[in-house]
């Protein structure tokens, strides 16, 4: 828990790197890794809370999910596939929210805008904190 309100205040200390034009790559990369595994891990404990029995499901999303992550092939439709598989409509913390609409959607709640996170480098970023998210959140 600990882990998750650190990454939770650094994403409110920090700004929003996301939207603004003299972000670097890296530093948007980072932003959107940090909201991603906010949704993911807290999203992900929630909904285990009121449904233990999906336990299983978000199990194999975290597997999948960490194989593509370690071999660097994370792509916009294997995130999608992922993520439309679990048991719940998005991944919702209070800071942001993953969401599946035409492509992968990080919802950056702080500014109330979203972004496609499915181009390069920004995939891998949102992949790695949706990963993490769902290890903190599942105890491995």
């Amino acid at each position: 828990m600990k882990t998750i309100l650190s990454s939770t205040a650094l994403v409110l200390l920090t700004g929003c790197a996301i939207f603004s034009k003299t972000s670097t790559v890296d530093q948007k990369a980072n932003e959107i890794r940090n909201l991603s595994y906010a949704a993911a891990s807290i999203g992900t404990s929630v909904a285990l809370k009121e449904n233990p029995n999906w336990k299983l499901q978000f199990d194999l999303a975290y597997t999948t999910l960490d194989s593509l992550v370690n071999q660097k092939t994370v792509t916009g439709e294997s995130l999608r596939n992922i993520i439309s598989k679990l048991p719940v409509k998005e991944l919702k913390s209070d800071n942001a929210k993953i969401a599946i609409e035409e492509a992968t959607v990080l919802f950056d709640m702080t500014v109330g805008n979203k972004i496609n996170i499915e181009n390069d480098p920004y995939i891998l970023a949102a992949a790695i904190g949706i990963r993490d998210g769902l290890k903190i959140a599942l105890g491995k």
